[in-house]
């Protein structure tokens, strides 16, 4: 039995494997002193990448299975050499969210299945171009080949000047809805949009049903009337567990209490003060995704 995180892999690396241990915060690294080839954080509660200390040695990063929405622009310089990012299974949903990666020069192999931003219209095109200023090798596990590449830049690049596009602006720059009322935070709802206007919130935990046009109006319903921060969290908890509300706002935040709720999928994002008069606006695109599905 190994009683110790720090251990060699098969592969030979020094690896600090913490999977399964329900850790919300990547915290405390600091104290090993980064001298692991690998760091194992599969299958945790992590929401934020971010937090690892200088670490010129680490070379993998394992982070399937947890419920990552964001990742620190404070990141990129403290691992240099980082070679393999597994991001598989969790809960990025906006291209800009990736721009952070941009600075990971040394990084070629990249894993973000299962995430909501694999259904972008523009996903592998922003990625290939982007991340790790173009010199990714394999993208969810398959080689990029040189016609992706060419592709993407004639997408995403001025044929003039080579300089990103107006494209390319846009999609580098996150877009947030905010909850009028709660000051300085802001909600991420584009996890609930995608998975609300696709249909696919059925059963806990995964494999859902489609939805019925009749439970399609009542989530829209509950997500219109929403007016308050904890009301919003409430919805997106349900919704995560692929709860559909019986009717308004009011019966399904009762129904969200009377739940044992998992963490949810969509999180909240503290980014400054809030624009409470863009809620009217994404509440209406909201409702405009479901009815059009």
């Amino acid at each position: 039995m190994r009683l110790t995180p720090d251990h060699l892999n098969p592969l030979k690396e020094r690896e600090l494997e913490l999977r399964g241990l329900q850790i919300p915060v990547i915290e405390n690294l600091a104290s090993h002193q980064g001298t692991y080839d690998t760091l194992n954080l599969t299958d945790n509660s992590i929401t934020v990448l971010g937090n690892i200390p200088l670490s010129p040695r680490l070379t993998s990063i394992h982070l399937a299975q947890n419920q990552i929405s964001s990742i620190s622009p404070s990141l990129p310089p403290n691992i240099p050499n980082l070679v393999s990012l597994v991001l598989t299974n969790n809960a990025i949903a906006s291209l800009a969210t990736l721009v952070p990666l941009e600075s990971l020069t040394a990084l070629r192999h990249l894993s973000l299945r299962g995430n909501p931003v694999t259904q972008h219209e523009h996903y592998k095109e922003f990625v290939v171009w982007k991340v790790a200023k173009g010199q990714l090798h394999t993208l969810d596990f398959e080689r990029i080949k040189d016609s992706t590449r060419e592709s993407a830049r004639k997408l995403l690049t001025d044929p003039e000047t080579s300089l990103p596009n107006s494209l390319a602006h846009q999609l580098s720059i996150a877009t947030t809805s905010s909850v009028s009322g709660v000051g300085a935070t802001t909600f991420s709802l584009t996890n609930v949009t995608k998975a609300t206007a696709a249909g696919g919130l059925g059963t806990k935990g995964g494999k859902g049903r489609l939805m019925t046009p009749d439970e399609k109006r009542r989530v829209v319903e509950a997500l219109t009337r929403a007016k308050t921060a904890e009301e919003v969290r409430k919805l997106e908890r349900m919704l995560a567990d692929g709860l559909v509300p019986e009717g308004g706002v009011d019966n399904a935040t009762a129904e969200a209490q009377a739940q044992d709720q998992e963490p949810a999928v969509a999180v909240v994002e503290t980014e400054g003060e809030g624009e409470g008069d863009g809620q009217a606006g994404e509440d209406k695109e909201m409702a405009e995704a479901v009815n059009g599905s």
